[in-house]
C-alpha cells in the first residue's frame, strides 16, 4: 500500500502551508476591519424603529382624536415625541396623556441616541382634531446612521404616509 503524500502517490498532501495560514488570517483581519464596525453600529436600527414608532403613534393619535371626539397633540421634542388631550375636551394646555392600549402606559417615546428628528413647518406639534384632521400639511424626517424617512401628516385628512 502506498504511502500518503509521498512522492509519485495518488494521494495528495495533507494540512496546510504556512503561507496559506496567514493569508487567511490576513483576510479575516482586513474583513473585520470593515464588517465587526458595522454590525454594532444600532443608529440605523434605531431611527429605522423610532421612525415605524412614529408612524404609529400618528396614526394612533388620529383613531383616538376620532374616537373620542377630543383633539389630540403629537409633541414633537427634541427628546421624542408624546400624544396629550385637552382636559374635558376642550381646547388649550394638552396636558392629559394618551393611553397606549396596548400597554396601558401614557403614549411618550424617547428619541434613540444618534438619531435626529426635524419637523416642516417647524412646530413643535401637530394637533388633530376630534375628526382626526389638521388644518396644514406636516412632515416630520427622521435620521440617523444610514437611515432617513419622512412621514407627511395630510392637512385636511389628518392620514399619514411616509418615504420610505
Amino acid at each position: 500500500m502506498p504511502k500518503r503524500g509521498g512522492q509519485g502517490s495518488p494521494f495528495p498532501p495533507r494540512g496546510v502551508t504556512l503561507i496559506e495560514l496567514v493569508l487567511v488570517m490576513v483576510l479575516v483581519a482586513i474583513l473585520s476591519l470593515f464588517i465587526l464596525p458595522r454590525l454594532f453600529d444600532l443608529t440605523d436600527f434605531d431611527a429605522h424603529g423610532y421612525f415605524d414608532s412614529l408612524d404609529a403613534a400618528l396614526g394612533y393619535a388620529r383613531k383616538e382624536a376620532i374616537a373620542s371626539e377630543c383633539p389630540v397633540q403629537v409633541t414633537l421634542a427634541s427628546g421624542g415625541y408624546s400624544l396629550d388631550q385637552a382636559g374635558q375636551c376642550t381646547t388649550g394646555s394638552y396636558t392629559v396623556p394618551v393611553v397606549n392600549a396596548a400597554t396601558g402606559q401614557p403614549y411618550v417615546t424617547t428619541l434613540p441616541s444618534g438619531v435626529a428628528q426635524s419637523t416642516n413647518p417647524a412646530t413643535p406639534s401637530i394637533l388633530l382634531d376630534a375628526s382626526g384632521s389638521t388644518s396644514t400639511t406636516e412632515t416630520v424626517t427622521i435620521s440617523g446612521g444610514g437611515f432617513s424617512g419622512t412621514l407627511t401628516v395630510h392637512g385636511g385628512t389628518g392620514l399619514v404616509s411616509h418615504s420610505p
